[in-house]
């Protein structure tokens, strides 16, 4: 089973779904539901992590969850709250209980920079491990140094650390300037998201894909690395261009390790998508 991650729905109907106002992001454009029902038919791809796309909609969640309930076979949705509004608790609460979204997602690279470790925003943790869900957090690397006593008080909550944090790869193997990155191994509730983007990165200077990712599944395992396009973020290729991408960049892996990046690690966090005609691979 494939399952992409990573994507932004994005509706035509902007009298329903009104989009954010000012400019917008130029990867915005128009990705509805059943267009990614389709793309996903002529890819290959199995089910689908809506990631609430913050450029057009901010905290607005509505798209993505009514797509994933109308869907429900095949997509589940991940949200966006402001973890710094007083009401931010409540507000995770409405949207896991009443629109049936089964992620949160924090984005930390906004100026000025939200701290991900501030600890006025641990009740919006708590009540992500009160709801069973998983967090998955936009950041670059250079913030993940406030991460571990994040990790370590949230134990029991599953994090993924979308795009892998956005690594500067252009120095190339060993990698040593991501000793942040590689350190977070010891903390087993931390899972990394690459995309396309990721890919693009680790082609860029003295790397390489298959040294990145390498050392990548050599420190973290497989189990704890899952794949997602970001589409239509990423949009110099077709969706099912960028799956084959990332399945020849990554062809050197054993079968069980693809399996684990392409499909069976994601499942490990949205159980819910997972057929039951399929069997667990541990």
């Amino acid at each position: 089973m494939i399952v992409d991650t990573h994507v932004h729905v994005i509706s035509g109907d902007q009298t329903k779904y009104p989009r954010r106002t000012g400019t917008l992001p130029e990867w915005v454009q128009d990705l509805s539901a059943d267009t990614l029902l389709k793309l996903n038919r002529d890819a290959g791809i199995d089910r689908t992590i809506l990631v609430q796309g913050y450029g057009p909609y901010l905290f607005d969640n509505s798209y993505a969850a009514d797509c994933a309930v109308a869907h429900s076979d095949q997509f589940a949705s991940v949200c966006i709250v402001d973890q710094n509004a007083p009401d931010a608790t409540d507000q995770l609460s409405h949207w896991v209980q009443e629109r049936r979204v089964r992620g949160l997602r924090l984005c930390t690279i906004e100026e000025p920079e939200p701290m991900i470790d501030d600890p006025r925003t641990f009740p919006l943790w708590e009540r992500a491990s009160e709801l069973a869900i998983p967090v998955c957090i936009l950041m670059r690397s250079h913030q993940l140094e406030r991460l571990p006593a994040l990790l370590e008080h949230f134990s029991q909550i599953p994090v993924a650390l979308d795009h892998v944090a956005s690594p500067r790869l252009r120095e190339g193997a060993p990698y040593e300037n991501l000793k942040s990155l590689f350190d977070l191994v010891r903390f087993p509730n931390l899972y990394l998201k690459f995309s396309s983007e990721t890919l693009y990165a680790s082609r860029r200077g003295q790397s390489t894909p298959r040294e990145f990712f390498d050392r990548l599944v050599s420190e973290f395992g497989a189990k704890r690395i899952m794949w997602g396009s970001n589409f239509p973020a990423t949009n110099d290729s077709s969706l099912k261009e960028q799956l084959m991408m990332a399945r020849r960049e990554l062809a050197f892996l054993s079968g069980q390790d693809q399996r684990w990046l392409f499909g069976e690690t994601a499942l490990r966090l949205w159980p819910e998508l997972r057929s039951k005609m399929v069997s667990v691979q541990h």
